[in-house]
This record gives structure tokens, C-alpha cells and sequence, in this order.
């Protein structure tokens, strides 16, 4: 079962942080079914390494575009970046030390990631919000 179908109110008004945001949500829905089948191990964990490293990238392109709008909440943004990955950072070495088994806890973190940070704080900085908030 899919942590999230994508939906416009996902749309932050960017064709590249939106493109971004599929490919996240995709690999979050390929790591939900994949603990819904019972998986475990190498393939696991590579698509939590995966997912790892297209965050990243997003956070990289994401603050760029930030900053080419002066977006003044931009440092904020870049500390909440950080926090996710160090979180999500914690998560992915239990999950490797328990040989790709995923707790609960870390699917619930994938959809709190999405419904708070994309439909919450990315939409400050989207073209769609009449007045961009800091934060």
C-alpha cells in the first residue's frame, strides 16, 4: 500500500521541485511496499540508500532555487533539511544494522516527511502562495 498517491495539492508550483518531490515519493512508496511484502536485506537497503541520496539532491536543487528567489526563509529551510537527513540518517543505520528490516516507525516518519514538510513548509517558497512566508 502507497505512503502517498501524488496530488495536486502536493504541487508546489515548480515542474522541477514537483519532478523531485515524484521521484521521493516514489522510492517512499517502493520502501512501503517493500516492508508491506515482508522484504528484507541488500534490496532493502539499497532503496533506502537510494532514497538517501535523491533527498539529498532535491535538498541541494531546492535550496538553490530558494536562493534565486531570495527566498527569505531560506536558512530556516536549510536547518530543517539538515534535520530530516539526520534523522532519516539515524533511521537507515538501524535499519542496516537489522539487516534491511523496516520498523514502523520509519514508514510513519516517510509520511509525516511528505504531508508536513512538501504541503507544509515547501509551499512558503511556491510561486501558488500570494505572499512567500518565512520560515
Amino acid at each position: 500500500m502507497p505512503i502517498m498517491e501524488w496530488s495536486s495539492d502536493l504541487d508546489v508550483g515548480v515542474e522541477r521541485m514537483n519532478d523531485e518531490h515524484k521521484d521521493i515519493l516514489d522510492l517512499m512508496n517502493r520502501i512501503s511496499d517493500a516492508a508491506e511484502n515482508g522484504q528484507s536485506g541488500p534490496p532493502v537497503i539499497a532503496l533506502v540508500d537510494q532514497l538517501a541520496q535523491v533527498t539529498i539532491d532535491h535538498f541541494h536543487d531546492e535550496e538553490a532555487f530558494m536562493a534565486s528567489i531570495n527566498y527569505e526563509g531560506l536558512t530556516t529551510h536549510k536547518l530543517i533539511h539538515q534535520d530530516l537527513l539526520k534523522k532519516y540518517g539515524e533511521f537507515a543505520d538501524l535499519i542496516r544494522a537489522d539487516n534491511g528490516q523496516l520498523p514502523h516507525k520509519f514508514l510513519m516518519f516517510l509520511k509525516l516527511w511528505l504531508t508536513a514538510h512538501i504541503k507544509g513548509i515547501d509551499m512558503k517558497y511556491s510561486p501558488k502562495t500570494p505572499l512567500r512566508l518565512a520560515g
